[in-house]
This record gives structure tokens, C-alpha cells and sequence, in this order.
């Protein structure tokens, strides 16, 4: 099946450039798409049916935090709790953190670093103050497109006019993740998946942009294709429609591994292999 332009010029990009990545990027491991399965908290109540997702480029989070899919079909409007963000991530120290980017909600609500280790495709996120764990699940299995780009403007090829707009977009292998700011009262939070050659949202801060075709849905043409520009090294340029969107690359990898699994010891191996028989029995792949 023919991949649409827009994919295949940064595949094209990819190879041809070579892969970009982060000086200080978090390592490979928390890289990709994640959908979280719980939020545990202090008070030893949990939650499991907010539905929470994060995508991870070398040095760009984008967060998108939705209540239960027939709750916000019945208040679609109400969006002071539909929380949507992109961020720049910092690691220090073990500790991941969050800095600048543009968010739906006028406070931060989450204030604490995350202290993070992956086992297979389980990542456990620890508050260090103890008031909450959060169990978050690899969404990719399989290698891929990996690209992270933070917008920085739009100009309309027919007038010229231009201006700044905020906003990331995170491709990793079959999920994307992008955030618009347009304005006050259309802030973009859309997750989507691909399905044949399309990229469909699948959850949205705006309900009513879920099953349309992602692409379109941001950028209002039906397909476009990315430039490089050699003597702007740090930038890349999307032309769709009467439209040209400009973007800080932040990662750019025409084929990334997304690891389901994680390394372990010789002898944790062995100590598996033992007893397989009775610690496989129920064993499948969660997400």
C-alpha cells in the first residue's frame, strides 16, 4: 500500500540526512506511544478508567487526559478537565521533568518529576513525594517512523500573511500525537492511529474530531510533503495545501526500534526458563 507524501517525504528526509536526535534526550527506552492502565494513589485508591496517553519523542512529551469515552460524548463542550499538553522534557538525575511547551489548562497539575524504570513494556512512573505510581504501557510492538517536530509557525502561500503558533507533533511507528495551538478557545490535543495508509484520531479533546482523517484534520488538505532546508539544519518545513507550517525537528529516525521487551541478567533468564512452565501459564501482551 502506497504510503501518503506526507509520511514518505520524511522517510525520505530520514534516510537522506541521517537520524536526528536530541543532545540531551531522554534514553531510547522511554521512547514511543504509552497508554496508562492505572493511577495508584496514597490513600491506596486507584483509578483505571481515565484515559491517559503519552507520547515520547527524544526531547518532546505531548499528554492528552480524557474521562471515560460515553461521559465526555454527554458534555462534549466541557473541557476545563480535558487536559492536553506539550512540553520539553529534562533528564537529570533519573528524574524526568518538564519544562516550557503550551498547555490546555491555565495551572499545572502536576508538579512533581517522575521517577521512571521499564520492565518490557510496563512503565512504572514514581512520584518521589509518594503520593502517587502510575503503570503505563508500550502501545508499539513492532519498528518504525520515529519523528518529534515542535511547531513554531504558519504562513498562507496565498497572502503571505505569517504568525507564530505553538504546538508538537509526534509520529511513533503507528501512533501520533499532535498539539495545536491555535487559539484560546481551540487548543488540539489529538492521539490517532493508522489504519491502511491514514493516520484516524482516535481521541481528541474535541470529540467530534474523532474517526476523521488526522492529517487533514490539523493542517485542512489532504495530504502535503515536508522539506529540508541544509542551511536551516534544526528546521523543516511542511507544505500542504495553501499552507506552509515550519517546525523545530527534535527527532527524526526513518526506522526506530520499539522495543516490547527490556534486557535482563543471565540468571534472571535462567530462573524464567526454569520455572516457564508455571510463571508463562496465563502470560499475554497488555496495553
Amino acid at each position: 500500500m502506497k504510503r501518503k507524501r506526507w509520511i514518505e517525504s520524511l522517510v525520505d528526509i530520514a534516510c537522506a540526512q541521517g537520524a536526528v536526535w536530541p543532545k540531551d534526550s531522554v534514553p531510547e527506552w522511554m521512547c514511543g506511544a504509552f497508554r496508562r492502565r492505572c493511577i495508584s494513589f496514597a490513600n491506596g485508591l486507584t483509578d483505571t478508567d481515565t484515559r491517559v496517553f503519552w507520547l515520547q519523542s527524544g526531547a518532546l512529551t505531548i499528554d492528552l487526559r480524557l474521562p471515560l469515552e460515553y461521559e465526555q460524548q454527554a458534555e462534549p463542550d466541557n473541557k476545563a478537565d480535558y487536559e492536553g499538553w506539550y512540553a520539553h522534557s529534562v533528564w537529570q538525575h533519573n528524574l524526568l521533568d518538564w519544562q516550557g511547551g503550551v498547555s490546555s489548562l491555565s495551572e499545572n497539575r502536576w508538579p512533581e518529576p517522575a521517577e521512571l524504570r521499564r520492565v518490557g513494556n510496563c512503565m512504572m512512573e514514581f512520584a518521589p513525594s509518594g503520593a502517587y505510581v502510575e503503570d503505563w504501557r508500550l502501545l508499539n510492538s513492532v519498528p518504525g517512523l520515529f519523528v518529534g517536530l515542535e511547531l513554531i509557525g504558519e504562513e498562507d502561500l496565498t497572502t503571505g500573511a505569517s504568525r507564530e503558533l505553538q504546538g508538537a507533533l509526534i509520529l511513533a511507528g503507528d501512533c501520533m500525537g499532535a498539539v495545536l495551538n491555535r487559539s484560546a478557545e481551540e487548543f488540539i490535543t489529538d492521539i490517532g492511529e493508522l489504519e491502511g495508509d491514514e493516520f484516524v484520531v482516535r481521541h481528541s479533546r474535541d470529540i467530534h474530531r474523532t474517526g476523521k482523517l488526522m492529517f487533514s484534520a490539523l493542517f485542512e488538505a489532504d495530504d502535503g510533503e515536508f522539506f529540508y532546508d541544509t542551511s536551516q539544519p534544526e528546521q523543516i518545513r511542511l507544505v500542504a495545501g495553501q499552507k506552509s507550517w515550519s517546525f523545530r525537528i527534535d527527532t527524526l529516525v526513518g526506522d526506530f526500534h520499539f522495543a516490547p521487551g527490556t534486557s535482563q541478567s543471565e540468571s534472571a533468564a535462567r530462573w524464567f526458563k526454569q520455572f516457564q512452565s508455571t510463571l508463562g501459564r496465563y502470560l499475554r501482551r497488555v496495553v
